[in-house]
């Protein structure tokens, strides 16, 4: 293994890494908002980052499989599969979508 295959072979990792921990960073915090109180302070995450490094480090992984022999079908449903379960890219979107509360203030 060459000096240049080494670090990528390390950044690649890298970037899996901060997929997985941010997309689990953002899990929780959008749990803890969604039981917080009404005015109670909620931490907020990494806004689609995780997301976006996660798409890239399947785009790089790709061909490094297709090298080893293993080829999966349908590519680009495996770089986008990161942003959909990233909770703040388009994931959150669809979410938000599907469940939004409205809020009444009781007023008719």
């Amino acid at each position: 293994m060459s000096g240049g295959s080494f670090v990528g072979l390390i950044l690649l990792s890298m970037a899996w890494l901060f997929f997985v921990l941010g997309a689990v960073t953002n899990f929780s915090v959008l749990r803890r908002a969604m039981k917080s109180k009404e005015g109670e302070r909620v931490p907020s995450g990494i806004p689609f980052l995780p997301g976006v490094v996660g798409s890239l480090a399947v785009f790089f992984t790709l061909p490094a499989l297709a090298a080893r022999g293993l080829q999966l079908p349908w590519p680009w449903l495996w770089i986008l599969l990161p942003l959909l379960l990233d909770v703040h890219c388009i994931g959150g979107m669809v979410l938000f979508l599907l469940f939004r509360k409205t809020k009444h203030d009781g007023a008719s």
